[in-house]
Formats: structure tokens, C-alpha cells, sequence
């Protein structure tokens, strides 16, 4: 376990961990366990295996703004199915985590925090 716990975040990106229980999901006599995300924490360990970097695109501010004004603005974990552990996307996009429904993923989703928030509507500002 790193004890090296520092923000890693620069104007576009930020490693984030993702904190995740599992729990079990019934579909009709089938019982499956699946990951559920249940926060975020922004200052990682660098050697969890939850990471994702949050990468900010010029083309989705559109998205960005909109998911920000909505009542409780969230980021998108997109993680394979197969198994459900590597993290392949974190987005503040809700299009882009649509996107990824539509295909063989699992996209998670929770509160996006306050800081988070913030540096997003900061971006904005710069471009």
C-alpha cells in the first residue's frame, strides 16, 4: 500500500478512485453479484486498483454544462464486464456514458463531487 496520497490533477485531468461495494442483483432464479458505485475519492492510493482518470474534452462541454445545471450532477464509471475491475472510462459526460450502454459495459454512476464540480465549471472558463 502506497502511503504516497497527493492530488494528481492537472487543467484536463484528474485521477480519481472510484469506491465500489459489491451486491447482489436477482433476475427471475439467477443471483449475480455486481459492483455498485457508491463514491469518490479525490486525493487516491496510487496503487488501488479503482482508478480512472477523468479526462475533460473540448467537445463535451455542451454535455458538461448540462450535467452540471441538472439537480444532482454525477460522474460515470464505465468498467468491462468481464471481469467487472478495470475501470476503461470516467466521464462527466452523460452521453458518453449512454454511449457505452449501448455496448457490452457496465457504466455505474454517482453524486459528482463538490470539488469536482468546481474545477469542471473552471475549465469553462479557460477555453
Amino acid at each position: 500500500m502506497s502511503y504516497l496520497k497527493k492530488p494528481t490533477k492537472s487543467e484536463i485531468t484528474w485521477l480519481i478512485e472510484c469506491q465500489f461495494i459489491e451486491h447482489q442483483i436477482t433476475a427471475g432464479a439467477w443471483v449475480t453479484i455486481q459492483k455498485q458505485l457508491v463514491g469518490f475519492e479525490l486525493i487516491p492510493d496510487l496503487d488501488s486498483e479503482n482508478l480512472g482518470t477523468l479526462r475533460l474534452h473540448r467537445r463535451e462541454k455542451k454535455d458538461y454544462r448540462k450535467n452540471l445545471k441538472s439537480k444532482e450532477p454525477k460522474l460515470y464509471a464505465i468498467l468491462n464486464t468481464t471481469p467487472q475491475k478495470e475501470i476503461q472510462v470516467l466521464t462527466a459526460s452523460p452521453r458518453t456514458a449512454r454511449r457505452f450502454m449501448d455496448q457490452e459495459y457496465l457504466v455505474l454512476s454517482n453524486r459528482m463531487p463538490d470539488e469536482v464540480r468546481a474545477w469542471i465549471a473552471s475549465y469553462f472558463g479557460k477555453r
